[in-house]
């Protein structure tokens, strides 16, 4: 389903380089493969992006990202992703660690 943009925004150029809002990297410790979770928020002329990308030894295996109209939208998300993969109780056998977050200016 197509989103609408407002008429103003319907015409914005996006940047090459979008601005990067937050990012988080978790590492699973017990992971035999080294197994890692980077997850981050862009912004780029009003579309907010959720971004990640998963792996093992270092060699990037997964990514995705989901866009959002607003900011509160893609940070509930970021925030319930880092949330269902730190759980100590999560179903899958892989448990993360967060190393670090950074808040981007």
């Amino acid at each position: 389903m197509a989103r609408k943009l407002h008429p103003k925004d319907r015409f914005k150029q996006l940047s090459l380089f979008p601005d990067r809002l937050c990012s988080a990297y978790l590492v699973a410790p017990d992971s035999p493969q080294k197994a890692f979770y980077r997850i981050w928020i862009e912004s780029n002329a009003c579309i907010y992006k959720v971004c990640k990308e998963s792996g093992a030894k270092a060699r990037i295996l997964d990514k995705r990202s989901w866009s959002f109209e607003k900011l509160e939208q893609a940070q509930k998300m970021y925030d319930r992703r880092i949330k269902s993969k730190t759980n100590p109780d999560r179903k899958s056998p892989r448990k993360y660690q967060l190393i670090e977050q950074v808040q981007h200016a």
